[in-house]
């Protein structure tokens, strides 16, 4: 499948058009798309613009709650327990990190895990939102089922991705978004629409075999990263989104390409502020200059340059205002989704 480039002020027209047409406020709509272009702007086309189509899908078939009563059910502290109450991922994420920020001007710090929510992108895109308003944050959150136990075949658990942010002088953050697992599901699938192989231990077939083919990997299970260590990450993220909240553990939850029932997907958010301790502007000046010590130490052969986490989406982000190179078959989709 070629690569087109595309005007991101008639994709962000389009798209909020599309979530409009289909039941969502315009404020939700925005909020929704931005978290899809801000992935693809960064090169996570994985987590971007091919799953609109899967949102919209959920809607029409009366999966998601368009009007949500996102709530705390449980506030001790610095805790909050709060339910999504089925709303779109995006729309309940932005609420509980607002009000996590805001819970944290009294308190320092909080910890929030959610319930009863749905697929909302990156995690980096809310921890990036925290660092820039001067908190350390951190969010996790299931997913449905995809990988198996290490050493098991059946999908048990999530990709379960995790992300940390905060400040940098000279930076404009730093982020580390990952999943747990060897790659995201949404990577494999951007393989098999392009045709290619995956890398060898990224995922294993149904009968737990070692594949390269993209369409048995979906069909079977995604390893997870670093082996046994993946697995108790992805276990532990389980722990704070599903089990804090009595909620659903990934293999009670439903994926975002599937449409058969609720998801319910589970999120934890921790945001601190660095105020609290020291004031924000030594910490990011410390930050920046134990950052530029690191760049600054010897390379390997054949390395360019050292590199900051999330230092590379943020160059792209800024060389990717006005177009972008988005997958031609996901173009297609928003064609047809936009004239329907």
């Amino acid at each position: 499948m070629s690569i087109v480039e595309a005007n991101i002020s008639e994709l962000k027209n389009k798209c909020t058009t599309i979530l409009e047409n289909a039941g969502l406020n315009t404020e939700d709509a925005n909020i929704v798309v931005d978290t899809l272009l801000d992935a693809e702007m960064r090169g996570v086309h994985s987590h971007g613009l091919m799953r609109l189509k899967y949102y919209v899908q959920r809607i029409e078939n009366g999966l998601i709650n368009l009007d949500p009563n996102v709530k705390v059910i449980k506030e001790n502290g610095a805790l909050l327990l709060i339910d999504g109450d089925n709303g779109l991922g995006q729309v309940v994420a932005n609420k509980v990190l607002d009000l996590c920020m805001a819970h944290s001007e009294k308190h320092g710090v909080t910890a929030a895990t959610v319930r009863n929510s749905n697929h909302f992108g990156t995690c980096g895109y809310y921890t990036r939102k925290a660092a820039s308003e001067g908190f350390y944050s951190m969010v996790q959150s299931n997913a449905g089922p995809t990988m198996a136990p290490w050493g098991g075949k059946d999908p048990m658990l999530g990709t379960n991705p995790l992300s940390i942010s905060f400040p940098a002088s000279d930076y404009d953050d730093f982020t580390l978004d990952i999943a747990v697992s060897a790659t995201a599901k949404g990577k494999i699938r951007s393989y098999e629409r392009e045709n290619k192989k995956i890398p060898l231990g990224w995922a294993q077939d149904k009968d737990g075999f070692d594949t390269t083919d993209p369409t048995k990997a979906i069909e079977g299970t995604i390893l997870p990263m670093g082996g046994h260590k993946g697995y108790g990450l992805a276990i532990a993220v389980d722990a704070l989104c599903g089990g804090l909240n009595l909620g659903n553990f990934s293999y009670e939850t439903e994926s975002v390409t599937k449409t058969t029932k609720n998801a319910g997907t589970g999120h934890f958010f921790l945001t601190m502020k660095i105020d609290d301790l020291i004031p924000v502007n030594e910490f990011e000046n410390h930050i920046g200059n134990w950052f530029h010590k690191m760049k600054a130490s010897s390379k390997k052969d054949g390395v360019d340059e050292i590199l900051i986490p999330g230092e590379i989406e943020n160059r792209l982000m800024k060389g990717n205002e006005v177009r972008i190179s988005v997958q031609e078959e996901t173009l297609n989709e928003i064609e047809e989704l936009h004239l329907a």
